[in-house]
């Protein structure tokens, strides 16, 4: 079978096309065979040497992955051969305390696919049949692959974390980018106002299509917290999300309302930054940091496409061995959401 590995990160990343043997299931293992893997932003830290720690050798990059089951392993009972599925994001052992809990993307024994584990640019990937779930043949899997991350993703720090209520008003940052573009169909599903802003002049006309509240350009001398606050006669926002990090840090906490949550996915600049304590106290603020997508985020973003309520967004589409055209993409910020590859 055809695999894309990371021969060398950095800068100008080495990938190669290599040819390697089917994977060989266990009992509770089911073959996927690949229809299509999303490009997060995470592929492109390891890619590009960022993140480092854990990642072996040679990797199959990937998590965003979605496909149709070939073949069970003797114990598998949950799925069918033929089924469209898509994966979580990490493995899980579904026995542990977080894994109890609902917690499965912190599982004590759990891996990353595309980070410890080999991932989706692979024609074919073995995974648990517990980090498999059925999707429905009317969402295609070029889009399905979006599922787990961004759109479970959005929905873990929205609903879990931010508690997000009809009517609140809520600001999402780098909304031309995959997490941002869905957190912001994801809250007005939920019935809050939305207000955007993307750095991306490109882009804006696509944001102002989606037809979902006020979408704005960032430009330089003016903060994006004074129009949050005009636009809510200076009561702020009830949830920041930002997926962009430090650049926008202290234009969240500008932004945010009393007792109000900022929420952070993310960090492009790689950068510190530093916090005005005395501002953040005397909002009664929350400050909350999030990652990954557990089951129910998942098959909630399930539920969600399939009711058109969120529409995966994705800017291109490529093959497999156009991965490096792909994270040049991505880096220059030249898509609309996602950009997705297919075998």
């Amino acid at each position: 079978m055809k695999a894309v590995v990371l021969r060398n990160a950095g800068p100008e990343p080495i990938l190669e096309v290599i040819e390697r043997p089917e994977p060989i299931l266990k009992s509770g293992q089911v073959l996927v065979r690949v229809g299509a893997t999303a490009l997060c932003h995470h592929d492109i830290s390891i890619m590009d040497g960022t993140i480092r720690r854990g990642v072996p050798e040679n990797i199959v990059l990937g998590h965003e992955i979605s496909g149709t089951i070939v073949d069970k392993g003797s114990d598998v009972t949950n799925v069918s051969l033929g089924e469209q599925v898509v994966t979580t994001l990490t493995s899980s052992c579904g026995q542990c305390e977080m894994c109890m809990d609902g917690s499965e993307y912190r599982c004590i024994y759990g891996h990353g696919f595309g980070h410890k584990l080999d991932g989706g640019f692979t024609e074919f990937i073995a995974v648990d049949a517990m980090n498999v779930l059925s999707v429905s043949s009317d969402i295609p899997l070029v889009q399905a692959s979006l599922l787990g991350c961004p759109i479970g993703v959005t929905v873990k720090a929205l609903y879990d974390l931010a508690d997000i209520k009809c009517g609140q008003t809520i600001v999402v940052f780098g909304a031309g980018g995959g997490l941002g573009v869905h957190a912001l169909q994801v809250a007005a599903s939920a019935g809050a106002n939305v207000i955007s802003f993307t750095t991306s002049p490109h882009k804006l006309g696509e944001l102002e299509a989606l037809d979902i509240g006020q979408v704005f350009l960032s430009e330089e001398g003016i903060d994006p917290s004074e129009l949050v606050h005009a636009f809510t006669e200076d009561r702020g926002a009830d949830i920041v999300f930002n997926p962009v990090g430090s650049a926008l840090f202290h234009s969240s906490v500008s932004s945010v309302a009393l007792f109000g949550k900022i929420l952070i996915l993310g960090e492009v600049e790689r950068a510190n930054t530093s916090i005005n304590v005395t501002e953040f106290m005397f909002r009664d603020a929350s400050l909350i940091g999030s990652t990954g997508a557990n089951i129910s985020n998942i098959r909630k973003a399930i539920e969600l496409v399939d009711a058109g309520s969120v529409r995966p967004i994705i800017g291109s589409i490529l093959g497999f061995e156009d991965l490096l055209e792909a994270y040049i993409l991505v880096k220059t910020r030249q898509t609309l959401g996602r950009v997705v590859l297919r075998p």
